[in-house]
């Protein structure tokens, strides 16, 4: 078989079955897209073994940045400016100022485009109220073990379809 076919039938299978244990055993949908983000963003580092640390870290790092806003920059703010959106979106515009500097100057979150969409996929929960309890201690009920939890998870998956790719494909 040839490597695209490989590939895409590997991809299939494993997104399939992923999406089944998220949907049919955890009732977790919002967990499917924060998985396919961290297994996009895992194959774009190279899909290989070391690439998962290269790819959850930064991912986890984007969230934890985010966490840190909804939690202690975005109340502050909120409280010296009366209005709730211009609020969010100077909070918004400081904390991205620290999460892309912080790619910059720490090794283990350099992978830019990933932390960002560690920090997106953090709102997207908030904003979705898919999970919102910013101090839950429930991988599905806190967004930032939301995705720290499935974007580890979607690392995983990625390396599995690559695995089982090289397996059937030539």
């Amino acid at each position: 078989m040839n490597k695209l076919t490989a590939t895409s039938l590997s991809i299939g299978l494993v997104g399939g079955l992923m999406s089944w244990i998220y949907l049919g055993i955890l009732s977790a949908s919002m967990a499917i897209p924060v998985s396919f983000i961290a297994w996009g963003a895992f194959a774009a580092a190279g899909g290989k073994n070391k690439d998962i640390a290269g790819t959850a870290t930064p991912l986890i790092y984007g969230a934890i940045v985010a966490w840190i806003t909804a939690m202690i920059i975005m109340p502050q703010v909120g409280n010296v400016i009366g209005n709730a959106a211009i609020a969010n979106a100077l909070s918004v515009g400081i904390s991205v100022v620290a999460l892309i500097y912080g790619t910059g100057k720490i090794k283990a979150v350099a992978a830019t485009p990933v932390a960002v969409y560690g920090y997106a996929a953090f709102f997207a929960l908030v904003l979705s109220g898919t999970a919102s309890g910013l101090t839950d201690a429930s991988l599905t009920g806190n967004p930032l073990l939301f995705v720290a939890g499935f974007g580890i998870a979607g690392t995983v998956f990625g390396l599995i379809a690559n695995n089982l790719a090289a397996s059937i494909g030539k």
